[in-house]
């Protein structure tokens, strides 16, 4: 993305590519070619696609243990949590994938497979919707 912060990521890191702002397609093909996705939220904030949609491309994802995405992850299994503002711990993981590409596909392959296991659809989302509204909604036995 971009933002307020862009100036101040290129004088860390000249060799960053800033894309801004992306269409779908251009975001499909940057999780495509990327080895993980990093999720390094500092806060417990609602789940984002992001980590479903790298899961559904193949793509393990590395997430910070205080949002909310952690969930989605399934520790040595389809990705990989770090300790929330740990850049030490964080560094270490993404280390850990830049040395063993197997081990990220390895996490891709399961990230992928449990995705498609019970792939989070719209229709899926309404129909768990429904039964949860249709419980609730049943007199007391």
């Amino acid at each position: 993305g971009s933002g307020e912060q862009q100036e101040r990521i290129a004088a860390i890191n000249p060799a960053a590519e800033l894309r801004g702002w992306q269409n779908r397609e251009s975001v499909v093909g940057a999780i495509q070619s990327s080895r993980a996705v990093v999720y390094p939220s500092l806060w417990h904030e609602t789940q984002g696609m992001t980590i479903q949609e790298a899961a559904a491309l193949g793509v393990p994802a590395i997430v910070s243990d205080a949002c909310a995405g952690r969930e989605m992850v399934v520790e040595g299994e389809t990705g990989l949590p770090f300790r929330s503002g740990e850049v030490a711990d964080l560094a270490a993981k993404l280390t850990l994938l830049e040395r063993d590409p197997a081990l990220a596909t390895a996490l891709g392959t399961k990230a992928y497979e449990r995705y498609w296991s019970a792939p989070s659809t719209i229709e899926v989302h309404t129909n768990r919707l429904i039964s949860c509204y249709k419980e609730l909604l049943q007199p007391n036995k």
